[in-house]
């Protein structure tokens, strides 16, 4: 488990530095679906869809209730398997942000991505290196500027027994566009059990942190309580073709 400890002690650096120049915090839910197709032995297809709900702001001496959609998150992509442990994507996505707010922003947004895989004896690493294209229209000046930045995870999966298992992710943002005010800009963490309802359904609940680099050295810290369902289903006639 020496990746795992190396990812934890990793994550734990992260979070004490941006903790430290807060600016605002935030704790909430996020419901999310995760659903996938198999269309032959090699592609899928696969939807991802959530929603960030803070309800409490932690950001002044009392808590106070602030129930508002953060984001809005649609991701529709194709997915294709070299061989056991590669796999490519390409995505879009349509992202709205602090809806119901007068000046809410909305994203077009396409990704590529690779994604390595490696099972060990008794757990999974994962590896995934992402390219965003962001189109981003800021209401302020209704002009929708062309962005890029480059995402890298890691990830750890745990079986526990034959329904339960463990999951962990961490990954770093880093813009790429010239002019960018920071270069960090963001990163989401997460850590939460899973349950293999049967063999096409899983649920996964566990405490997922967000924070933004608002530029100052401040941050926009969010928790939120993550529930997922995962739906695979498969609709290749056969594994061969």
């Amino acid at each position: 488990m020496k990746a795992g400890r190396i990812l934890f002690i990793l994550l734990l650096i992260i979070q004490m530095n941006e903790l430290s120049s807060q600016s605002k915090t935030v704790a909430g839910l996020f419901p999310a679906i995760d659903h996938s197709g198999k269309l032959t032995k090699k592609v899928d297809y696969s939807l991802y869809y959530f929603a960030a709900v803070p309800v409490l702001d932690f950001s002044s001496n009392e808590i106070r209730n602030e129930t508002y959609l953060n984001l809005f998150y649609l991701e529709q992509a194709i997915n294709y398997s070299l061989n056991d442990f590669w796999t490519f994507t390409s995505a879009y996505v349509y992202q709205l942000e602090n809806v119901g707010d007068k000046l809410f922003s909305q994203e077009n947004r396409f990704h590529l991505q690779a994604k390595y895989s490696k099972p060990y004896a008794k757990f999974k690493l994962t590896y995934r290196l992402r390219f965003d294209g962001r189109f981003v229209n800021k209401p302020s000046n209704d002009q929708t500027p062309f962005t890029s930045r480059i995402r890298y995870l890691i990830g750890l999966n745990l079986p526990l027994n034959e329904t339960l298992y463990f999951t962990l992710y961490e990954e770093a943002f880093f813009n790429t566009y010239q002019d960018a005010s920071v270069v960090y800009g963001e990163n989401w963490a997460f850590a939460g059990f899973g349950k293999n309802l049967n063999q096409k359904n899983k649920l996964e609940l566990g405490l997922l942190y967000i924070t933004w680099n608002t530029g100052t050295q401040s941050w926009f810290n969010q928790y939120y309580l993550q529930l997922t369902w995962i739906n695979q289903l498969n609709f290749s006639k056969s594994t061969n073709s």
